[in-house]
């Protein structure tokens, strides 16, 4: 992308084939050791492709403040503190190094009575520094053909009096020295001025190798909120499910993005979801069983998925996330469908003058083997997914949330009906 960047991308085998992709990023990473202690000026990072939304790093610090340069001085102070976390990786900042820009300025009317084209002069100097394109080869492996360029060591062509030592040939012939046509201006080039949402911000990012970016960020944060930097009281925030606005006019501030923004939302969002959800199936219920307090026995069912799923994410070793949450809602239609089920059926039986407690049982025994059978459809079928990077928290919340969802619904929940159903007849005994 420029003449300080560059990029190497690394496409793997099958995943038959190799080990886990992480595993490999992590041994290049530390064969890359000697590497990074020979060119400390530089900036060496591992990135993995991510397999959900985009995001600059899994930590980042949003730095707002009323001063812009005291904001480029904060943050090599907090990139000090992101280096003290444990397998911090890729330690970086937006505030670009000072960087030296040397323009040449042609004497337009010195070099037309000299019988030298301006533009002449750009050439030369061009094929001086950068070097020329000669021709190209074909090499095994390459898809494409390789340039040839005819350069000059970085020795022969570093400094300004070498430039200025170069002669250029006029239209008569003559060699004409350089340093009589041009004049080396330096200066220093502008550095970049980040801005979000209309507040000036300084980023400082790093990623984790094998630990979750939350225990980075809390540790951070705790470092960090209330302390004193050169002299600035550090603040910090937006780790709250509703974002934190920068209040950079008046205060200097750290706002945590990143992955851990990312979580929060999503969460966040999915959760609000759940809870809608549950309502409305709680208001059908409502309208169905012409009680409020049936609704709840049936959906007893729900909280029972979680004794699976937290579980399972543990056993499998796959981190909870949102498509563990996705697969949570979706769980809460199956097990309630069940529960209707078994309670409807407990109410058939009743009304064909079964007493209460053969009731319960005769349904158990009879939607025993529809229900095992649901389930086992619904874990074989979401086994196929548990290896996805993405999707593989929906499969581990289905198939184990199922499972225990299954096995307690079939006790707890006409043990909770019986119990009610007890109640009831206590009470209208005792009123009669």
């Amino acid at each position: 992308r420029s003449s300080s960047l560059a990029q190497i991308q690394v496409n793997l085998v099958p995943r038959g084939e190799r080990p886990l992709s992480h595993q490999i990023a992590v041994a290049v990473y530390h064969a890359l050791k000697p590497v990074r202690e020979r060119f400390r000026g530089t900036v060496l990072k591992i990135f993995e492709v991510p397999p959900g939304p985009p995001v600059r790093a899994q930590v980042v610090a949003e730095i707002y403040g009323p001063s812009y340069a005291r904001l480029r001085q904060l943050a090599g102070r907090v990139e000090g503190y992101f280096r003290r976390v444990y397998h911090m990786v890729n330690v970086d900042d937006s505030v670009t190094a000072p960087v030296v820009e040397y323009s040449i300025h042609v004497d337009r009317q010195k070099a037309l009575l000299a019988g030298v084209a301006p533009a002449g002069i750009a050439g030369l100097v061009k094929n001086y520094i950068a070097g020329s394109t000669v021709g190209t080869m074909d090499v095994r492996g390459s898809r494409e053909p390789v340039d040839i360029v005819l350069r000059l060591p970085p020795g022969d062509r570093a400094w300004r009096s070498q430039i200025l030592d170069l002669q250029i040939r006029n239209r008569q012939g003559l060699e004409i020295p350089l340093s009589s046509l041009v004049r080396i201006e330096t200066r220093q080039v502008a550095q970049p001025v980040n801005d979000r949402d209309q507040h000036r911000v300084v980023y400082v990012t790093g990623d984790l190798l094998g630990s979750s970016p939350v225990y980075a960020v809390l540790s951070l944060n705790h470092w960090l909120d209330g302390r004193t930097l050169d002299g600035v009281r550090l603040t910090t925030g937006n780790l709250g499910f509703v974002p934190a606005q920068p209040r950079g006019i008046t205060h200097y501030q750290i706002l945590w993005g990143g992955d851990m923004r990312l979580t929060l939302d999503v969460f966040r969002d999915l959760g609000a979801a759940f809870i809608v959800a549950l309502a409305f199936i709680y208001l059908m219920l409502v309208a169905y069983y012409q009680s409020f307090v049936m609704p709840a026995i049936v959906m007893g069912a729900i909280p029972l998925t979680l004794v699976g799923v937290f579980p399972g994410h543990w056993l499998l070793g796959t981190p909870f996330n949102a498509t563990s949450m996705i697969g949570v809602i979706a769980l809460a239609g199956v097990v309630v469908r069940n529960s209707l089920l078994l309670i409807d059926f407990i109410i058939e039986y009743r009304k064909k003058g079964y007493s209460l407690e053969e009731a319960v049982l005769e349904a158990g025994a009879v939607r025993f083997r529809p229900i095992l059978l649901t389930a086992l459809a619904i874990m074989l079928g979401s086994a196929m997914m548990v290896t996805d990077p993405v999707f593989g928290g929906l499969a581990v919340s289905l198939i184990f949330g199922t499972f225990a969802s299954t096995m307690l619904t079939l006790v707890v929940i006409p043990l909770l009906y019986y119990l009610w159903e007890q109640h009831l007849e206590r009470r209208t005994q005792g009123v009669s």
